[in-house]
């Protein structure tokens, strides 16, 4: 009689589980073709960092990417974390390719939290950086850009266009 009353309990809770994952689909289906109908022309920042390693080469492998390509400038935008080890690493082998400069960039609305929040401490949403030639990070179609460490980060921008 338990294993009959075990197994009854085991069907209805299987049962509403299986209801309750086919309706949040439905939904999630139903909220998707809406937010997709409305932002057609609207892409937000990509986090796929095995994507973004098909059109830039990374030596290391990041913690975490964000990225926006915008090919009807040919242009593509990554912020992308390190650990602290491989953003070392990342900065020795951008100095291969020259001396760093100075940079200031501005941050824009879709960077990570951290860098937003460093950027509203200068008053002007901009971080600080040194930046390298970016030419052993390219892949085509991508032909120039660079790549900035931000200060007192593992955080780098890079920046890429053909």
């Amino acid at each position: 009689m338990q294993f009959s009353r075990f197994a009854f309990l085991l069907l209805i809770l299987a049962s509403q589980i299986l209801s309750s994952c086919s309706s949040r689909s439905e939904n999630s289906n139903v909220a998707n073709t809406a937010a997709n109908s409305s932002n057609t022309n609207q892409t937000g920042p990509k986090d796929n960092i095995e994507e973004l390693g098909m059109l830039v080469h990374l030596p290391f492998e990041p913690e975490e990417v964000a990225w926006e390509e915008k090919p009807e400038q040919k242009k593509l935008i990554a912020v992308i974390r390190f650990s602290p080890e491989n953003a070392a690493k990342m900065a020795a082998e951008a100095a291969r390719n020259g001396p760093p400069s100075s940079e200031t960039l501005t941050v824009e609305n879709w960077y990570p939290n951290e860098l937003i929040a460093q950027g509203e401490l200068t008053g002007e949403s901009t971080v600080k950086g040194q930046s390298y030639n970016a030419a052993s990070f390219l892949n085509p179609p991508y032909t120039k850009g660079k790549i900035t460490r931000v200060e007192n980060t593992d955080y780098f921008i890079l920046q890429i266009s053909s």
